[in-house]
């Protein structure tokens, strides 16, 4: 069992995370403002990301190149830039997914023969894929799109999965 200090330290090690996170959502929230009417109302076609697209948004290679310019208003201006795009891809993941649900949820009230395990694991593909839509957001802004590149394409190959899945429901249906 842990001590009163082990549990005061958890407690302000969670208010000092809780208050990072905001001060980067709030930063980048006027970035994302502008676009988030226009995700809204093409969620209905809206296609994932290439991989490719995904792996170069997440990726340290340009990060590294803009370094070696010692410039540190290019490095500051480079990461608000590549952390507005990545959150950006991983709003539009998020609207993707929700679409692919809904579509998803449609099929599935007309159809007469529901197979409920397929229905629970696309329901856990869909719950991790918002899970770790929601960890990208958080993350993104306390340590930048690099250190998630892994995490990134894992939830690209899930999103991938997922569409792949409701199109042959759909076919079969």
């Amino acid at each position: 069992m842990i001590g009163a200090y082990g549990a005061l330290s958890v407690g302000v090690l969670l208010l000092f995370l809780i208050l990072v996170w905001l001060r980067a959502s709030l930063a980048q929230r006027d970035d994302l403002s502008n676009q988030e009417g226009l995700l809204d109302h093409e969620s209905e076609g809206l296609e994932a990301c290439p991989q490719e697209f995904v792996s170069r948004i997440f990726e340290g290679d340009d990060l590294k190149f803009i370094s070696r310019f010692d410039s540190p208003k290019l490095q500051k201006y480079f990461r608000r830039e590549r952390n507005a795009v990545a959150l950006l891809w991983v709003q539009q993941t998020t609207m993707h997914i929700r679409g692919i649900m809904r579509q998803h949820l449609e099929t599935s009230r007309r159809s007469k023969d529901l197979h409920v395990a397929t229905e629970a694991k696309i329901f856990a593909q869909y719950a991790q894929l918002r899970f770790l839509c929601g960890i990208l957001f958080i993350s993104i802004g306390l340590v930048g799109p690099q250190k998630m590149r892994g995490v990134a394409l894992y939830a690209q190959e899930l999103t991938q999965q997922l569409g792949h899945a409701q199109l042959e429901l759909d076919s079969a249906r």
